[in-house]
């Protein structure tokens, strides 16, 4: 009888202890591949995720919480650039309102509507059959002022019906994100000129996505302060967005600042107004405020019956980082009285808040701060017919702005005596406008970021202990009852080595033999986590549509690994068995 019937025969006597043995070994390849196939599908999804989320782009340029004028479009250094008007909304799907992101394009007819993938799918709609299929969209009715902004409410009140003319899919950019996220975003692409008019921001983009690079330099170069809504003339600088930047206050150290708000109450131990328009100064008319001055509308002190040197307290609500919301309370001395008249002609006195100005009575104000109209009276609104907000005092501003101040500004309105040109010069473009280079950061995250094969190897770890045991314990078993069988070969001639390479031999082949099932089961077992993380367990992961990937490098690496344990285990158990007998 040669060798290779020996083993033959000796497989087949020993087959149930081998059987253990061909399982062991496709756990344990299955885990090792499969964890870091996982561990390259991980990769490989955040990888696709970004150049999913970035199409073509290379630069992205935004202008933050505030918006651009799209005459921004018109130079060369954009050429291959899309301007987008960019906000929140929501759609409402299986009577549920999911929160979508709407693009206004000027690729898209007025009317109509493009939505991606992702957002099909959720709101079930087969982009096989779109004929006569419509959505209605809600979004932002008040945009231009900072919506987290203390007085300004973010509505969801216009909404948008539009007809269905396509489903865009990955290549053409449907699932554009701006954030650092791996989730798929829901977006609908409308037409900017239609979105611009239902918000009432004609001519207004906030996103350019551009496929060449494009640096802070380049957008100095055309940028201008118009394009950001800065309203600047020889004396005066104002905002559509109403506050002004802390930096570019800075930058022109105006003569003279304003700040206005809504404060709660002007009182006396004789009398209150409640919620009035009071704006904050340096000086009125060439004479400085400071610490607690407060000059009052000729109106307020007839209400409250003071006079000059005489104190008024004055309540406000103030926001702790936009979250928390407290009332907190100044006393002031009444510096002067003036006519209500001289506050009306400095209109930079009268800032228009949007849901709080443009409305007929007091108690047609919207916003999300706690009013109670209830304490509304017929003669506040008598006021608020005849002057609007028009303010009805003047309080220092070094006094109040810290309260009053917030990330979005520190003003209202500046005034100065400067030339336009250089004043405009002296304006930073990157405290309005921010230019970021996305593809290399977001690739190098994705690549970079945590080990998840070797995390996914740790959480399968005791799998691959177990199986190596489960691989040692029948070896051991049935080594042990072939103590005869040893024992012949040794009265036969045979030495140690040649007895440790015959037995070698025999089981060896059995593990390479089923190394290939194992690597084939760790190809199903990443597929199905990979399903799994996507879909069961997206909640967690934040994360879907995890694609597998698969390396044969990978394979290589996971077989050579686990035929190198199997070879120890082996060459362990059988050594420690003929060291026993010798």
């Amino acid at each position: 009888m040669n060798q290779t019937t020996l083993l033959t025969n000796s497989r087949s006597y020993y087959r149930r202890f081998y059987r253990l043995v061909v399982i062991a070994v496709i756990i344990m390849m299955a885990v090792i591949t499969g964890s870091l196939l996982l561990g390259d599908s991980v990769r490989g999804t955040l990888t696709d995720r970004v150049n999913e989320r970035l199409g073509k782009t290379e630069t992205i340029i935004t202008s933050g919480t505030g918006f651009m004028s799209d005459e921004i479009m018109n130079s060369p250094i954009l050429a291959k650039a899309k301007g987008y008007l960019l906000v929140d909304g929501f759609m409402s799907v299986n009577d549920k309102l999911i929160p979508i992101y709407i693009w206004g394009s000027d690729e898209i007819a007025y009317g109509q509507s493009e939505i991606n993938e992702p957002l099909a799918k959720k709101a079930s709609i087969s982009k096989d059959n779109l004929e006569g299929q419509s959505i209605i969209v809600h979004l932002p009715s008040h945009s231009l002022v900072p919506s987290g902004s203390l007085f300004v409410t973010k509505s969801y009140a216009t909404q948008m019906r539009l007809e269905i003319n396509g489903v865009r899919d990955i290549k053409h950019g449907g699932n554009l994100l701006l954030k650092n996220e791996q989730t798929l975003p829901l977006n609908v692409f409308v037409c900017r000129e239609e979105l611009c008019e239902m918000m009432e921001i004609d001519s207004k983009i906030n996103v350019i996505l551009s496929e060449e690079r494009v640096s802070d330099e380049q957008i100095a170069e055309i940028w201008n302060p118009s394009i950001s809504g800065i309203s600047l003339t020889d004396t005066t600088l104002t905002s559509e967005r109403i506050f002004i930047q802390d930096e570019i206050v800075k930058s022109l150290n105006p003569d003279v600042r304003y700040f206005s708000y809504l404060v709660n109450d002007i009182t006396t131990d004789r009398d209150t107004v409640p919620y009035s328009f009071v704006s904050a100064m340096t000086e009125w008319n060439g004479t400085s405020l400071s610490g607690n001055d407060i000059i009052l509308a000729d109106y307020t002190a007839k209400r409250l019956n003071v006079n000059k040197g005489d104190q008024v307290e004055m309540s406000y609500f103030i926001s702790d980082d936009l979250k928390s919301l407290k009332t907190t309370a100044r006393t002031f001395v009444v510096k002067d009285i003036i006519p209500l008249d001289d506050i009306r002609k400095d209109k930079l006195l009268m800032t228009e808040f949007p849901g709080l100005s443009n409305v007929e009575t007091c108690t047609d104000w919207d916003s999300d701060l706690p009013i109670n109209m209830d304490r509304i009276k017929k003669i506040d609104e008598d006021y608020w017919y005849d002057y609007k907000q028009t303010p009805k005092a003047i309080v220092a501003y070094d006094a109040v702005i810290d309260d009053w101040g917030n990330s979005f500004g520190t003003a209202t309105a500046l005034k100065g005596n400067w030339k336009q040109t250089e004043a405009g010069s002296l304006i930073d473009p990157k405290a309005l406008i921010t230019t970021v280079s996305p593809r290399e950061s977001g690739l190098y995250a994705a690549k970079h970021g945590t080990d998840f094969s070797s995390l996914f190897m740790a959480l399968g770890f005791f799998i691959i202990l177990s199986a190596i045991l489960l691989i040692q314990n029948p070896l051991l078993e049935m080594f042990a009852l072939r103590k005869n069988e040893i024992d012949l070969y040794r009265q036969l001639g045979f030495k140690s080595k040649d007895i440790k390479l015959l037995l070698s031999r025999e089981a060896f082949s059995v593990m390479l033999l089923a190394s290939p099932i194992g690597i084939i089961a760790g190809i199903l077992y990443s597929g199905i986590t990979l399903w799994l993380l996507g879909n069961v367990w997206s909640g967690a992961t934040h994360t879907e549509g995890f694609a597998l990937h698969i390396d044969p490098l990978t394979v290589i690496i996971g077989w050579a690994v686990g035929i190198f344990i199997c070879a120890v285990s082996l060459q362990y158990i059988i050594g420690k068995q003929i060291k026993e007998k010798s």
